[in-house]
């Protein structure tokens, strides 16, 4: 039976003919170069997947590791409603230092759990392309969680330290979304010596646990700095980085290594994408652009909007990040063409048109403002969720499986199976 004449007798909301065809015929092609995965955790992860019972699919994993991250998310947001809460101040203030020993617990976690659902996936039989976008798509959203531990890890302000802050939550979005953006042109998903599953969740992990050690007054001292760089570095470039003589605090190299290793790997993976498929393929970085660019040009507008609203603005981000990235490795599987043209960022460019006439243009006061995020936001949240649920039901259907069970017969199973 012709593949193509199934799918076409049945509509589908989302997926299109053609990927309700190429999905079923999907597969994985991707390798991790990281010695410590490769020595470490892939071990680490096979050893336990040995004692992982046959009837947890393998989605069921997965979920269980984004929950675990939610749920050191969802205690630092009670410890620090707006982030400025929990902003180092002096050696005296006081933080429950606990709560960075459960996020690096957490992480850790959920990066053992995030290597086991694959090895657990091809033990049970049970690997699918909808197993890849489910585990693609959790770790999109975990990119926030992690992020903004971080921030609250290392004590900064929204307000004080907004470039730092944009670097350490943007830049894992920015190289998240261009490693899927060179997968969907080259067909492998390719992570190098160093990357940020491997090295960069474990040592966001030891950042938690130098902040529980230490406190988050350790980052802004300057250790690093003094006994690393100041001591070979000449004279006149000393005092030109550090006019004041006070030293470079820990977060700012933290924040530069971050800045450097980033750009290195994203420039890396433009040029291997540019070089095989020209410079047309650049126009499908349009969405990551203009994200980062509104994230950073919002606050730069006008900072107080961020700091009036920074769990909305965050969490709109975010949501904003995961379905276009979401989106693009869908298009990947689906072998269908992406449009980097997303109605999502469309309500986004009202807030800058609104900011950039000043405040006495009367526009939007700041209360209309922030009443205007609070609607985009929920809008974006409830209309994405929405679409990943209608989304994981067709591919289901397609697959002829369920998302979290791979024990029960789908209605569809033999049919699929029939047009493979």
């Amino acid at each position: 039976m012709d593949t193509s004449n199934a799918h076409s007798a049945v509509s589908y909301y989302y997926l299109s003919p053609t990927a309700a065809t190429s999905i079923p015929l999907f597969t994985y092609d991707g390798a991790d170069h990281s010695l410590l995965y490769k020595y470490i955790l892939s071990p680490l992860a096979s050893f336990l997947v040995r004692f992982t019972p046959n009837t947890i699919a393998p989605n069921t994993i997965t979920l269980i590791g984004l929950l675990i991250m939610f749920s050191s998310y969802g205690l630092f947001w009670y410890q620090c409603p707006t982030i400025e809460e929990c902003v180092y101040k002096s050696q005296e203030d006081y933080f429950p230092n606990w709560i960075f020993l459960f996020n690096t617990i957490s992480m850790l976690v959920y990066q053992t759990l995030d290597n086991m659902d694959g090895k657990h996936a091809r033990k049970t039989n049970s690997s699918s392309p909808l197993g890849l976008l489910f585990d693609h798509g959790c770790d999109a959203i975990n990119s926030l969680f992690g992020s903004v531990n971080w921030v609250i890890a290392m004590g900064l302000s929204l307000d004080q330290h907004s470039w730092e802050c944009w670097v350490v939550i943007l830049m894992p979005m920015i190289a998240f979304y261009i490693a899927t953006w060179e997968e969907y042109y080259t067909g492998k998903l390719r992570l190098p010596v160093f990357n940020g599953p491997s090295e960069g969740l474990f040592m966001g992990a030891s950042l938690s646990l130098v902040s529980f050690w230490y406190g988050r007054g350790y980052w802004h001292n300057t250790q690093w700095f003094d006994t690393i760089f100041a001591s070979w570095l000449p004279t006149t470039i000393h005092q030109y980085i550090v006019p004041a003589g006070n030293g470079v605090t820990n977060y700012k190299m933290v924040v530069w290594c971050a800045v450097i290793s980033g750009i290195r790997e994203i420039c890396e993976r433009i040029f291997i994408v540019t070089k095989s498929h020209g410079l047309w393929a650049i126009t499908n970085l349009f969405p990551i652009i203009s994200l980062s660019g509104l994230t950073f040009g919002i606050p730069y507008i006008d900072l107080s909007v961020l700091v009036r609203n920074p769990r909305i603005c965050l969490h709109l981000c975010s949501c904003l990040f995961v379905e276009m990235t979401t989106a693009l490795m869908l298009d990947h599987i689906g072998q269908t063409k992406y449009q980097p043209r997303r109605a999502a960022l469309i309500p986004s460019f009202v807030i800058i048109l609104a900011l950039s006439g000043g405040k006495d243009n009367g526009l939007l006061s700041d209360e209309d403002l922030d009443r205007y995020l609070l609607i985009y936001a929920v809008a974006v949240v409830v209309s994405t969720s929405i679409k990943f649920m209608i989304l994981i039901h067709e591919i289901c259907c397609v697959l002829g499986l369920y998302c979290f069970d791979i024990i029960s017969p789908h209605p569809l199973a033999n049919s699929s199976k029939k047009n493979q």
